[in-house]
């Protein structure tokens, strides 16, 4: 009983939080050490090796757990109606439709002798994007998953932790030790910004989303604006911006808020 009560109290904290600096705030009880949005507002909720599916609502419509390939990697919800989950541990990569049912065989990356890839992403043009951190390649498969692309970067000291596509133009890769690096949709280097944060990044059209000592920031990386958006509870580990909705995980729950 002490345990639920604590457990209790910090989820009305960390709303609290939050509900303070908004009009108004949805909690989802959930677990999760990854959580994205889709174009359509839907939250989604990696913990461990199961996948949740949340409407705009905070209403649970759909989850998917595997056990097999071990934990979930990394998710892509560009595409609602194509979802990629990446398995780094097993080498695999697996598309899920919008119930989160899967949509043929999983890819086996091992099998086609990409044994070292530690990031996955998937472009609507029907192309995976990965990276091959031993050899430092970026690697791009078509849509029938045979190597179309691969380019060699001789970068000091990088370390990327995400890797994302950005509406089929850009590809971006975060080190958070040296800042966000910006490629065209070949792969080929185009800039590097120096935001370092602990936070993944969120980029959205010409907008990076970081996160720096407990406050949201939001920087226009072509006409260089930077804003403050809003201080954040100490417990958040993760930050997602939709629409005019900041979205925030402490590992225990997802807080659902308007952003003014």
């Amino acid at each position: 009983m002490k345990n639920l009560g604590i457990f209790i109290l910090m989820i009305l904290c960390f709303a609290c939080n939050v509900c303070a600096q908004t009009d108004e705030s949805l909690v989802i009880e959930q677990t999760a050490q990854i959580i994205a949005v889709d174009p359509q507002g839907n939250i989604y909720a990696v913990n461990n090796a199961s996948l949740y599916k949340y409407a705009p609502n905070g209403t649970l419509l759909y989850s998917y757990t595997q056990n097999l390939d071990g934990n979930i990697t990394s998710i892509d919800v560009d595409n609602p109606l194509k979802i990629m989950l990446f398995y780094r541990d097993a080498g695999t990569i697996l598309f899920l439709n919008d119930k989160l049912s899967p949509i043929g065989d999983a890819i086996d990356l091992f099998a086609k002798g990409l044994t070292t890839i530690n990031l996955a992403t998937y472009s609507t043009k029907n192309q995976i994007i990965l990276y091959d951190e031993a050899n430092t390649d970026l690697i791009i498969l078509d849509f029938y998953f045979n190597e179309k692309e691969r380019i060699h970067y001789n970068f000091n000291d990088f370390n990327p932790v995400i890797l994302k596509d950005i509406n089929e133009q850009k590809i971006y890769m975060q080190d958070q030790q040296n800042g966000i690096y910006f490629f065209d949709s070949f792969g080929t280097y185009d800039k590097s910004i120096a935001i370092l944060s602990g936070f993944p990044v969120q980029v959205s059209k010409d907008v990076i989303f970081f996160v720096k000592n407990n406050q949201l920031y939001s920087y226009n990386y072509l006409n260089l604006e930077a804003h403050t958006l809003t201080d954040l509870p100490e417990e958040t580990q993760q930050v997602l911006v939709y629409q005019n909705k900041i979205i925030l995980s402490n590992g225990k729950i997802i807080s659902i808020n308007k952003l003014k």
